[in-house]
């Protein structure tokens, strides 16, 4: 049974793993920047303590909720890891005030899609060129 905590230092190595498993666009040190900049908005998943997944959520100069980044393991999809996830970051969200969250998703990344529309999230705009590689991310937000 997996668990949801606060990220830690020592997480760090497993969280660039993944990522560079998933999604290849960020550069690995962001994830300790984010860690000292959002306090309380970096959350993992850990299972027989493995972090499986995480989560980073930030309150926007405009005072929104940003879901800066979400991701399971391939292995792990689909047992609730990412429903937990993104339930405690906009939980995290909304105890900092924020009434809205928002994300960016891979126009074709549609199983994330789908996820998001699952957990309340609906397509606002799409931000053309805005991957690294030139594809185009669609935006979604949720009502808090």
């Amino acid at each position: 049974m997996f668990s949801i905590r606060l990220f830690q230092p020592e997480d760090f190595q497993r969280v660039i793993a993944l990522e560079s498993q998933i999604f290849q666009e960020h550069d690995p040190h962001i994830y300790m920047e984010l860690y000292e900049s959002v306090p309380g908005g970096f959350y993992v998943a850990e299972d027989d303590a493995k972090v499986i997944g995480y989560a980073v959520g930030f309150i926007s100069l405009s005072g929104n909720g940003r879901i800066f980044t979400l991701a399971v393991e391939e292995r792990c999809r689909g047992r609730g890891v990412g429903t937990q996830l993104i339930n405690r970051i906009c939980d995290v969200l909304t105890e900092k005030g924020a009434t809205v969250a928002s994300l960016e998703v891979r126009m074709s990344n549609i199983p994330a899609q789908h996820f998001y529309l699952r957990h309340g999230f609906v397509p606002a705009w799409v931000e053309r060129g805005y991957y690294t590689d030139g594809e185009d991310a669609l935006v979604m937000k949720k009502e808090l």
